[in-house]
This record gives C-alpha cells, structure tokens and sequence, in this order.
C-alpha cells in the first residue's frame, strides 16, 4: 500500500474519517511523521469519547478523503503479498539450482532462507485466518442487530408510533449500515479465498518431489516385480 505524506495528510486536519466501506470512524485530529516526511501514524478523535491511534501504511487519501484500512484487511493483504512473492523468489530459486556456474555452496544457502521465510508466512497465516474468522463472527452478529433494529422501527411505524419521516430516517440509516457489513464480509471471505489458494502453492514443490520419489521407487520394484513374475523354464534331464 501506497504511504501518505505528511503535506498531504495536513490538509485533512479536522475533517472526517472513514473506512473503505464508507462507514464514518472519526475526526482526524493529528499525524505524525518521520524524517523522510511519511506518514506513521495519525490520531482519531471517536464520537468525542477516546482518541484511536492509527499505523500510517493503513492509511490513504481517495476522492478527497481520508480512508482507513481494516487492520484484519490490511493483515491478510499484507500477507498475501509477501506469500506471493517468497513463491516467486522459491521458483527462482529452483530454476537456476543445478547451474554449472553456481555452486551449491552459493544456492543452498539462499534456498534454505527462503524456506524459512515461507515457513515462518505458513504459521504467520494461521494468526491471520483466525483474526478474519473472527471477524466474519462479529459481523454476523452486526447483521441480527441491524435485522432487530429494523424489525423494531417496522413495528413501531405500523403501530403509530413513529410518522413516515422519522420511519424513512430510521430505515435509510440502517441499510447503509447493512450495506456496509455486506460489502466488508464479501471482501473478507474474497480475501480468505485468496489466502487458501496462495497457501497450495506451499505445497506443490512437496507433491512434485514424492511424486519423483514414487517413480523412483516403481523404477526399482518393476524389474523386481516382472522377474517374479516370469515362469522358469521348464528343464528336462533325459538319462542315456
């Protein structure tokens, strides 16, 4: 994701904040950036009770506005990037393995590196998928209050109890709120999707090598297996 400058960011001081689905979080009330003049990190001011603190990279300005990331989408898109690329460096890697003007001396190094960065992105996964997961669950529950809500302002217009515009209010208030948990639970199982595809490709390389190992070994057996299977001939001795 594409770092903020601090000029840039200084302009929105005092005006609203809001996530990629279009939900309000706050006020920005400040930011804070390093020497090369790229945003760290920003303050925002909640509903007037509590200051959040935000990391610069998941922050961005679009359409005139200042947008936060998720922090489970800015986890797993960050993970699958990474995940991309230590695969990418593996193929690399394995393609010039074997080379008569590389040593292994020199290959095996970098290829056990990137083995242990993949192996540390596996278990990093792990973490990851169970923060969506989580969230996945909180928006489910988000959804039967936004559904329970709605059932109550139903209730009370047909009762008489609210008139037609307090009732329109009410309703148009809570689809975008409905529309905001749909669109971000599509985004997190899409991404989710993403993650278990890019995760099969850790196994390839594995499969590719038993594979080999099983043709070896039916190489070895087969000659065996075929000898066995021979009928002897049948040796007849005839005494003078």
């Amino acid at each position: 994701m594409q770092k903020v400058r601090s000029d840039e960011i200084s302009k929105y001081i005092g005006s609203d904040v809001y996530d990629e689905f279009g939900r309000q979080l706050g006020t920005l009330v400040a930011a804070q950036s390093n020497i090369d003049g790229w945003v760290e990190e920003v303050a925002i001011k909640i509903a007037d009770k509590s200051i959040e603190v935000v990391e610069g990279d998941r922050v961005k300005i679009s359409d005139g506005k200042v947008l936060v990331v998720p922090e489970w989408k800015y986890e797993i898109t960050k993970l699958i990037d990474n995940l991309d690329r230590a695969y990418k460096k593996r193929k690399a890697v394995e393609a010039i393995t074997g080379s008569s003007d590389l040593p292994s001396v020199v290959i095996d190094p970098i290829k056990k590196t990137v083995e242990d960065e993949i192996k540390a992105l596996k278990i990093k996964a792990e973490e990851v998928r169970k923060g969506v997961v989580e969230r996945l669950r909180q928006i489910e529950d988000e959804e039967l209050r936004v559904a329970k809500a709605l059932a109550m302002i139903r209730i009370a217009y047909f009762s008489g109890e609210v008139g037609e515009r307090a009732y329109n209010q009410g309703v148009n208030s809570l689809r975008k709120v409905q529309d905001a948990l749909s669109e971000e639970k599509k985004a997190a199982k899409d991404l989710l999707d993403r993650l278990e595809k890019i995760l099969q490709m850790s196994a390839e390389p594995a499969k590719a090598e038993a594979a080999k190992k099983e043709e070896a070994q039916a190489a070895v057996e087969q000659p065996a297996v075929a000898q066995a299977q021979t009928p002897q001939a049948l040796v007849v001795k005839i005494e003078s």
